[in-house]
Order: structure tokens, then C-alpha cells, then sequence
């Protein structure tokens, strides 16, 4: 018989191929791949996604062609190891380095480009509406 708490036990996939305003296969290529630990659609009863990607060594010169963009719910970044990165709210520019995180409340203007280093990027999404909108 099966556990009644079994399905909520999820083996992490590879990250969505695309997103809107995120340029998925330049990250994939150039960093390394992202995984989605948790979501609705690993387990329907689940009010938030988590996302990983195991970042080696940003490329030097690399530019993410990332556009900004903003979300109605909102997010936390968890920068760990000596990465560092370049962060856009709304229309001010920050460089972070890890171990650091950032929350970006819902339908803030931004943008996160790795800059240096090596380290972890983990992502944490609210549920409800998650659709991204552009530019206002």
C-alpha cells in the first residue's frame, strides 16, 4: 500500500526549456543546467517552485541576454559559493556575491546576470499567478 505522504516526493527535473523574458538555452549552454526541485506540476499540492542550477564557472565576458521583467508573486534568490552577480531592481544596479540572498518582492522590475565565480543559484517562486510580465 502506498504512503499516504508519497506523493509529495518529487525527483528534480531539468528547468522548463523556455521562459518568457529568460534566455533558457544561452544559461543551459554556457552555465549549466538548471533543475526544478519543486513545483505544481511535480506536485500538484505545492504553493511554490524551487530551482537550482550548479554554476561552474561564469564564462569571462559572459552577458545575459536576459530582459527585465517582473512577476505577480514574489521570489527569493540564494546566491551560494563565490559567485557573483549583477542585480537590477527596478532601475538600480547592484553586484552580490554569496553566500547572500535577495527577495524580490511581486511586481518588481528586474534582471540577475552572473558576472564571476563559481557556486549555486537557487530560485524560490511563490505560487498563484506567476505569469511574467514585460515592461510596464
Amino acid at each position: 500500500m502506498a504512503s499516504k505522504v508519497e506523493r509529495f516526493i518529487a525527483a528534480p527535473q531539468p528547468a522548463p526549456e523556455e521562459v518568457p523574458y529568460h534566455n533558457m538555452r544561452q544559461a543551459r549552454e554556457m552555465l549549466g543546467p538548471q533543475y526544478t526541485y519543486m513545483s505544481g506540476s511535480l506536485v500538484p499540492e505545492a504553493d511554490m517552485s524551487f530551482t537550482v542550477r550548479h554554476i561552474e564557472k561564469v564564462p569571462p565576458g559572459f552577458k545575459s541576454e536576459d530582459e527585465p521583467h517582473r512577476h505577480e508573486v514574489s521570489q527569493l534568490y540564494v546566491i551560494i559559493g563565490e559567485l557573483t552577480l549583477e542585480l537590477v531592481l527596478e532601475d538600480e544596479r547592484h553586484e552580490v556575491s554569496g553566500p547572500t540572498a535577495v527577495f524580490i518582492p511581486a511586481g518588481t522590475m528586474h534582471t540577475i546576470h552572473p558576472l564571476s565565480g563559481s557556486g549555486y543559484l537557487a530560485v524560490v517562486t511563490r505560487a498563484g499567478k506567476c505569469e511574467l510580465l514585460g515592461p510596464p
